[in-house]
């Protein structure tokens, strides 16, 4: 669930980057940064003038969080700014080997113990049924903490946009 974003602003792609730079914080990368905690400004990022890459300053982590990753070109005497908000590529690419490995080895177990159930005439344990239930207890606090943590970005792609409007006299070409 990606939010795009396209502005257009009167200015040229290097005082686009200019404006943007003067307005944030720079941090070389998010993971290793210390902007979230020592910075002044709202936004802190990357920006050069073909690329940006932005977040909302908050006080704590959130691997959920929204960045902006947007591409700068020239169009007549402005600069287009398109992109979209998005989760880190890292953090989406670990929720889908975590939720592949619990689907894979949650569903065998799930399977061994259902069929254990069904085909075997020895007795089981009585907790054997933990053991086909965990694996989808995983899966719904896996699913719980995402939308909790996407939650807390809930406004970060507006608050983005926002001041990306203002820092460089801007118009949505997304609410037109």
């Amino acid at each position: 669930m990606n939010e795009r974003l396209e502005l257009y602003s009167p200015l040229s792609p290097e005082e686009c980057a200019r404006r943007i730079s003067d307005a944030m914080d720079s941090e070389r990368s998010a993971l290793f940064s210390d902007a979230s905690l020592f910075g002044s400004r709202p936004v802190a990022g990357r920006v050069d003038a073909c690329s940006i890459k932005l977040r909302k300053r908050i006080r704590y982590r959130n691997a959920f969080q929204s960045f902006l990753t947007a591409k700068m070109h020239p169009e007549g005497s402005g600069t287009i700014v398109s992109g979209e908000f998005a989760m880190q590529p890292f953090m989406r690419v670990i929720l889908r080997i975590w939720s592949g490995s619990v689907i894979l080895i949650g569903g065998a177990f799930f399977v061994a113990t259902v069929s254990a159930y069904l085909f075997s005439s020895t007795p089981r344990g009585d907790n054997a049924w933990i053991i086909a239930v965990v694996p989808l207890g995983m899966i719904v606090s896996g699913f719980a903490i995402v939308r909790f943590g996407r939650y807390l970005a809930r406004n970060e792609a507006r608050f983005i946009t926002d001041f990306l409007i203002h820092a460089l006299n801007a118009n949505d070409r997304n609410a037109l």
